[in-house]
């Protein structure tokens, strides 16, 4: 299904669970580690949260590393899950300026966590993943989930357009770039191939499906928390975020319950095995 060795992704994706589980735990464990760059209580919370999640996503990646050596489909889905959720969430401590101790190792994690993306989706063979997808898998619904994300235009529309009047953006401004110009997109992207049932749009939608659970949980525990805080979201913020955490772990189990794994799903790193024991 790999149509490359799988050993310079093993590797980079060993130093990404080092560097998200050190992260993590320095957040978890040292007391006021944000402090200095914090501008609330609900960036505390969702701080928290996010280090909380990036630490069980390390142990994640790795079992998902495993099952892809082993030839799973899944596993590969969850990896590349894991890599899209780094990027994302380790880009606000980049562009948000978290100068801490650890900013160089947040400099690290985005690069090693994109270049693996990239790496990874590029060399995979789409048919043969498609060939593990039985026919019953519900693409319409599944489709309809990540287009439903998009429901998070006007949301954030409205949010950008009060930023404008009263002429200050919002500390976490940065997510309005990263959803609208990249994430949403794609999701629209995911939501058509999938309808189509095109093999891209299998790939695409599991990992982005992954992605809207992660983020869906985040958000809705973070706004949780700052609520308990006295922090008041926005108006249907929390409610947009249940919802994507609802749908999008639905999702995921609906999708994984119709992917499958077969000998033919091998990856280069198997193939070549194989052929040394023939040879023997």
């Amino acid at each position: 299904m790999l149509r490359t060795s799988l050993r310079p992704y093993l590797v980079m994706g060993s130093l990404i669970a080092l560097l998200l589980a050190a992260t993590a735990a320095a957040g978890l464990m040292v007391n006021q580690f944000y402090a200095p760059f914090l501008s609330g209580a609900s960036m505390t919370a969702a701080l928290f949260v996010q280090d909380l999640i990036s630490l069980l996503a390390a142990l994640l990646l790795v079992a998902a590393m495993i099952g892809t050596v082993r030839g799973s489909r899944r596993a590969f889905v969850v990896w590349n899950g894991v890599l899209v959720y780094t990027i994302y969430y380790y880009s606000f401590y980049i562009f948000d300026n978290v100068y801490n101790v650890f900013y160089p190792l947040y400099l690290t994690l985005m690069p090693l966590a994109l270049y693996s993306l990239i790496g990874l989706l590029s060399r995979v063979d789409l048919k043969a993943f498609a060939a593990g997808v039985d026919q019953k898998m519900p693409v319409r619904s599944l489709a309809a989930i990540l287009g439903l994300a998009l429901l998070f235009v006007p949301l954030w529309g409205s949010m950008i357009a009060h930023d404008i009047q009263a002429q200050q953006p919002r500390p976490t401004a940065l997510v309005f770039v990263l959803d609208l110009c990249f994430l949403l997109p794609a999701l629209a992207v995911a939501a058509v191939q999938l309808w189509q049932r095109q093999p891209f749009g299998y790939l695409l939608g599991g990992i982005l499906l992954f992605k809207a659970a992660i983020s869906g949980v985040l958000l809705t525990l973070s706004t949780l928390w700052s609520l308990q805080l006295g922090v008041s979201p926005a108006t249907g913020e929390l409610g947009m975020y249940i919802f994507l955490a609802v749908a999008g772990t639905g999702g995921v189990i609906f999708y994984m319950r119709h992917l499958h794994d077969s000998p033919m799903f091998t990856t280069a790193t198997q193939e070549s095995k194989v052929q040394q024991r023939s040879y023997a």
